[in-house]
């Protein structure tokens, strides 16, 4: 009977190894958990990004008026017989 209550004693405590220290414990399983729960919401805020990008890729392939608006006002380019003025405040 002490044999069982041993071998028994030793299978628990493995166990409670197993669960608390291991590298497949409850508390690294915890931490993966949230790690993923993050990973996806970055995942979310980067697709959401990217459609923005997309969207303003294909206006600038496709629109005149895009590019033109985009070179005046980044570049400072002007059109022939145009004067370019700057107000300082």
């Amino acid at each position: 009977m002490n044999k069982i209550i041993i071998v028994l004693s030793f299978f628990l405590v493995v166990l409670i190894y197993k669960f608390t220290l291991s590298d497949n414990s409850l508390f690294n399983y915890n931490n993966l958990k949230d790690q993923v729960k993050n990973l996806k919401e970055e995942n979310i805020i980067f697709s959401e990004k990217i459609e923005v990008l997309e969207a303003e890729i294909r206006n600038l392939k496709t629109g005149q008026v895009v590019i033109e608006e985009k070179a005046r006002s980044e570049l400072g380019l002007t059109k022939e017989n145009e004067t370019f003025y700057q107000i300082l405040k």
